[in-house]
């Protein structure tokens, strides 16, 4: 089982801020939390973009280890496109999961 601290890095590891300000990582009422733009990205796009690369094998990642990110608040429980569509409800994130995890 991977660590809280180790999917955290993978995923830092695979996102280029261009801000100043740091991505939270933990849920709030204001930010996505850097999972939440990985599975966003993958569930409205279905590539790379936005700063953000390898987000299918990032995707997967999330979806592998949804009740670490579930259990320290690192993931939203509903989250809508930028225009407005539902993407998951009820940390609903992970049905569209497919390739190769890691």
């Amino acid at each position: 089982m991977i660590t809280k601290e180790k999917l955290i890095e993978k995923l830092r590891a695979n996102y280029e801020e261009d801000d100043e300000e740091e991505v939270p990582v933990h849920t709030n009422e204001t930010y996505w939390t850097l999972a939440d733009l990985f599975a966003r990205q993958w569930l409205n796009n279905g590539w790379d973009g936005f700063g953000m690369v390898n987000v299918e094998k990032m995707y997967n990642l999330l979806c592998e280890h949804k009740q670490l990110l579930i259990d320290n608040d690192m993931i939203s429980r509903n989250a809508r496109n930028n225009s407005g569509f539902p993407l998951w409800k009820n940390y609903n994130f992970d049905s569209f999961k497919g390739g190769e995890g890691e």
